[in-house]
């Protein structure tokens, strides 16, 4: 409603309201009650006189104006009606005395009520009526009392200071507000109220990006129940516009970063047609311009990575675009979070093409360059960049493309094994977690595949990992040894390093706590068990013999040693005597040569 026909409509209601004064006036009868009803009618002319106003800087949200405006007329045609029926002292008039009465006082309910919800549109209203410059809504003003209020005069309050709040705080949380109001059920209310238009224009106002989001937010709560999907594609339309070559980079920049919230805060939305068809679209080609600023290229990147996690279709639109290419020589010559942006991007695209396997397999043919192109340029960052927050993104990366390599690319298996022996416990688990997805079971060239982990001499880099690594790795590299294991090839390379002893000496509440080692390591131990060769059983024995023959020397020597001990002690008693008299000690100590032979005759003899 324009302003001049707001304020015409109240110069009607306040005239109509002077009658029923003058009417009250010339009433004859029931004093009492006309005075009574007089003075409610003088206050509520009181307070339409204090929303009257013929100029604002800003426009008004008339909403709850409107509504006080149409319910007072009635109220107004109501009291002028019974006042009149007062006027008649006839026959009639005393058959409908009592009855007069009665609506005399239901009208006094009813303005009474009606008295308390127009002081509050006054309020609400108050700074804005007295000088023309800012709405009343401070922290402890009438906004704040929401909570109390019906939901409609929330949702009034709520849109007022959206539309003429002079906060940008106020405003922000006005529209939060209305977002929980949305999550109470009261979505229709906001529609019927004018919310949604109030909400659109925050969006697409020129102001600080926290409340675009805001408004976003609560837009994206409210096209959750909208079954035409006019708001979703208000809003997209207003992002497409904003991205377009003819926007300002400052718009572009704050749009995509819009798109990124709402993205990642409404995983919902951004499945959307448009956005599939025209948003990931725009953000590529700005991501590719050479006129993009590289805050521009930032923020298109996120926008594209919030896009592309967890939903099939944005992934397919953005390989389909020369978003591929465009992703790889952006790792290959930026820095800093552009890289590692795009890398993200690139995790989420592989990560779906793991799970998808149609997805997996028109995307990254063994023909197709952009699909070259990623991998050469993941396998450079995991081989080159000694960067943790590349690096780990990065392998998961060639891990969920696993199934997509053929027996011939063994050049992706090498920079893997290395990464085993990583000095971070991170980036060597994402290794073992990563190749174990080449050998699975599910995985029909694991053969081929763990025969390259092999040639690569991954086995002593898993072993090392078990015997110093974090045990957070234990698990992830328990399991890769099972999966070797699984190909009699590799049987006796891994005994001989020692994965059957690791098996066995397993603590048990690992293979509970991981369901995939459960079964899996009973079942290697017996696999490995069973191909034992003869030399290594023979080697196993004579390990056994030397130990036998190590333990028995202990004991002799142990037994020496003893002896040797008393013979010391003994020579510390009678050697001190020996040295006092030595020839007479020595003699005595010498048995004569004939009674030495004298007694080796009768032992022969007997």
């Amino acid at each position: 409603m324009a302003l001049c026909s707001y304020a015409q409509q109240l110069f009607d209601l306040m005239l109509l309201g002077e009658d029923v004064s003058l009417e009250i006036n010339e009433s004859n009868s029931y004093k009492v009650e006309c005075g009574e009803l007089g003075k409610r009618v003088s206050q509520l002319l009181q307070l339409l006189s204090d929303l009257l106003i013929t100029t604002a800087p800003t426009p008004l949200y008339l909403r709850p104006i409107n509504c006080m405006v149409a319910k007072l007329k009635g109220h107004f045609e109501a009291a002028r009606r019974i006042v009149c029926n007062c006027k008649h002292r006839n026959l009639i008039w005393r058959l409908f005395a009592s009855r007069i009465a009665a609506e005399f006082e239901e009208l006094f309910h009813v303005l009474d009520g009606f008295i308390g919800e127009m002081e509050w549109v006054v309020r609400l209203y108050e700074a804005l009526l007295r000088n023309g410059l800012k709405l009343a809504q401070t922290r402890g003003g009438c906004f704040k009392t929401v909570d109390r209020m019906s939901p409609t005069a929330s949702v009034w309050s709520c849109i007022a200071t959206v539309e003429m709040g002079s906060s940008l705080d106020d405003r922000i949380e006005a529209v939060n507000h209305l977002a929980s109001l949305v999550r109470h059920k009261h979505k229709d209310i906001i529609v019927e109220e004018g919310g949604v238009d109030s909400l659109m224009k925050l969006l697409k106002e020129n102001c600080p990006l926290v409340a675009n989001i805001a408004a976003a937010n609560t837009l994206c709560l409210l096209a959750n129940e909208d079954n035409e999907g006019t708001i979703m594609n208000e809003m997209v339309s207003t992002f497409i516009k904003s991205l377009s070559k003819t926007s300002p980079i400052s718009k572009q920049t704050q749009t995509a970063d819009l798109v990124a919230s709402i993205a990642e805060r409404n995983p919902e939305s951004k499945q959307h047609d448009l956005i599939r068809e025209n948003i990931i679209w725009q953000l590529v080609i700005l991501l590719s311009s050479e006129q993009s600023t590289l805050e521009l290229k930032i923020s298109c990147s996120k926008a594209l990575w919030k896009l592309a996690q967890g939903s099939v279709s944005n992934c397919q639109t953005l390989t389909e675009t020369k978003g591929m290419l465009c992703l790889a020589k952006l790792v290959a010559k930026e820095q800093g979070e552009l890289r590692y942006n795009c890398i993200m991007i690139i995790k989420e695209i592989t990560s779906i093409a793991e799970s998808d396997n149609g997805f997996r397999r028109s995307a990254f043919t063994s023909s197709s360059p952009a699909a070259k192109a990623v991998v050469d340029e993941l396998l450079r960052v995991i081989k080159e960049l000694d960067d943790i927050k590349l690096g780990v993104p990065a392998i998961k990366s060639i891990g969920s493309l696993a199934r997509s390599f053929s027996a011939k690319h063994s050049r992706v298996i090498g920079p893997l094994v290395a990464r085993l022996g990583n000095t971070d416990q991170d980036v060597a688990m994402e290794a073992a977690i990563a190749l174990k997805k080449f050998v699975s079971t599910n995985n029909y060239l694991c053969s081929e595949h763990s025969k390259s982990i092999i040639e690569f001499e991954g086995v002593p880099l898993l072993m090392k990992l078990l015997n110093s690594g974090d045990k957070s790795t234990h698990p992830h590299v328990l399991a890769l040894i099972c999966y070797l294991a699984q190909h009699d090839s590799n049987s006796n390379v891994l005994i001989e390093a020692g994965a059957l002893t690791a098996l066995q000496t397993i603590d048990p509440k690992v293979n509970t706590k991981y369901r995939e080692l459960e079964t899996l390591v009973p079942h290697t131990i017996s696999k490995l068990q069973s191909y034992l060769t003869v030399e290594q059983q023979q080697t196993e024995s004579s390990t056994g013999i030397k130990q036998f023959f190590t333990k028995q020397s202990k004991a002799v020597v142990a037994t020496i040693g003893g002896r040797l001990k008393l013979l010391y002690k003994g020579l510390t008693v009678y050697l001190p005597r020996l040295v006092k008299n030595p020839r007479k000690s020595i003699l005595g100590a010498i048995p004569p040569l004939k009674t030495t032979r004298i007694q080796q005759f009768l032992k022969a003899k007997l």
